[in-house]
Parts: C-alpha cells; structure tokens; sequence
C-alpha cells in the first residue's frame, strides 16, 4: 500500500483491505491532535485531515462503484463544522451542526467498510 498515493490523488481505487488500514491510520492522527495536542494548533491539524480523509473516501467510493462528488455532503458539513468551531465558538448552532456532520461522516465511514467492491 503506497500511503502517497492513497491520501493524495483521488483517482484510483481503494479496495476494502486498503480502506481499514488507512482509515486507521487516519482515525490515530486526529485522535493525537485532539486528545494530546491542546489548543489552536491541535484545531488547525484536525481540519488539515480532512483533505487526506476526503481522497481516501473519494477513492474508495470509485472502489464501490460510486462518484466522489458524493464527499460534497460530509465534507461540506465538517468543514463547516471545524469553520464554526474555530470563529463562532458561542453560536447556537455550533451542536447540531457537529452531530449532523459527526452522523454524516460516520455513515460514509460504515458505508465504506461495509460496501462490496465493483469489477
């Protein structure tokens, strides 16, 4: 497995016994920044994974078949999220926007695992 490729270029595809190390690679970095590393920084390298974990969905999604213009939604929603959290920390609508993307990322992560690939 060639990690350059795999976080980097969203074209290709991502078998299943590719997805789960990748995705575990992925899940140890952000839980560092978020659990280890405090403050800012730690903010600024959690939504610096986003791009990575976005080309690994993207090439895992043309695995199964499927378009990468779907990463729109979850993508979208915790990009937003992280946009919140770092410049309007006392909204309102700070909560239900991170559960809407916390569901939405971990349907497309289930959905990823569980997804048979296509010929």
């Amino acid at each position: 497995m060639n990690y350059d490729n795999l976080f980097v270029f969203p074209n290709g595809r991502t078998a299943r016994n590719e997805y789960i190390p990748a995705l575990v690679v992925l899940a140890l970095a952000f839980a560092f920044y978020f659990f280890i590393v405090a403050g800012r920084n730690s903010q600024w390298c959690q939504l610096t994974l986003l791009f990575p974990a976005l080309m690994l969905h993207a090439r895992r999604l043309h695995d199964m078949g499927k378009t990468a213009w779907l990463l729109i939604l979850p993508g979208g929603l915790l990009a937003a999220t992280s946009f919140i959290h770092l410049y309007w920390p006392d909204t309102p609508a700070k909560t239900p926007v991170a559960i809407a993307a916390l569901v939405v990322a971990a349907a497309f992560v289930l959905w990823g695992l569980v997804g048979k690939s296509k010929p």
